[in-house]
């Protein structure tokens, strides 16, 4: 899928340079439609089962993300979307909260998914970045699902890592191809999804992978709360982001590097935690 996106499609649907990119030149912005159809085609061949309503939640998220990346959308309605999307996954994932926590819960969980599925949308702005925490933050999930006997949901991560390896061969400094909207938000809902389930299982403590995920969720919410304390319009593109900064300051590829340390040592602090029956 991605030799087509790159070859026959390549003009399809453009990220066209503007004063808040990192890139210079057009590029195309489908790989997400290639890793989405790699998961899938995994799903197909393995001949597992998926819920309808887990279905359905990611095809809306993965519709109007895709009808973003050919026509940007109003953020209301995109927001609306989103939220609708967390709901119908939250609602199959935890129909009953562990432990018999109250349903006041769900606010809180609703709001983090939406959270989740945006702030992988803020954070796809560097060549290799979005790619290579889903690949490691994956890996991480895949390895601790394998120690705790959840082969299911561990053969899930491995299919989404391996997706993701093939991307990154396209996404890496200087970047042929970017994830858009439809691969960021959806892997965002992935991630939230793959975290509920593990945490409804027993398999892992949601501290797990709050600290796996740490190098996207710290800067993206700490950029946010300084945008909204300044009264800007949050929710539009900028660069102001710590690895952005970091970008412009040393360069993608130095920037890439950095950021890549960061992700290894936190998911390698979870895995410790896990191992040592402390998570």
């Amino acid at each position: 899928m991605l030799r087509i996106l790159l070859s026959r499609l390549r003009e399809f649907a453009l990220d066209t340079p503007n004063h808040r990119s990192l890139h210079e030149t057009p590029v195309p912005r489908t790989g997400g439609w290639a890793l989405l159809g790699g998961v899938s085609a995994g799903f197909l061949v393995s001949g597992a089962s998926i819920s309808l309503g887990t279905f359905f939640a990611f095809f809306l998220l993965l519709s109007i993300s895709f009808a973003d990346d050919l026509r940007p959308l109003s953020a209301r309605l995109r927001f609306f979307v989103q939220i609708l999307s967390v709901c119908i996954l939250l609602y199959g994932i935890l129909p009953v909260f562990p432990g018999g926590l109250a349903w006041l819960l769900w606010p809180v969980l609703v709001l983090s998914g939406v959270w989740v599925v945006n702030l992988y949308n803020f954070m796809d702005g560097m060549d290799g970045f979005a790619g290579s925490m889903t690949a490691i933050g994956f890996t991480a999930l895949a390895v601790i699902c394998f120690w705790r006997g959840a082969e299911d949901l561990g053969s899930i991560c491995l299919l989404v890592v391996i997706s993701s390896v093939v991307f990154l061969h396209y996404n890496w400094p200087q970047a042929q191809i970017f994830l858009g909207d439809a691969g960021s938000t959806v892997l965002g809902l992935a991630v939230f999804g793959v975290s509920m389930v593990g945490w409804q299982q027993g398999v892992w403590g949601l501290l797990v992978p709050l600290l796996i995920f740490l190098p996207f969720w710290l800067d993206a919410t700490i950029t946010l709360l300084v945008r909204v304390f300044r009264g800007e319009r949050w929710w539009e593109a900028h660069r102001q982001h710590l690895y952005q900064r970091l970008a412009l300051k040393y360069g993608v590829k130095t920037s890439l590097r950095i950021e890549l340390a960061v992700m290894v040592s936190t998911s390698l602090a979870a895995l410790l935690l896990v191992k040592s029956g402390m998570a």
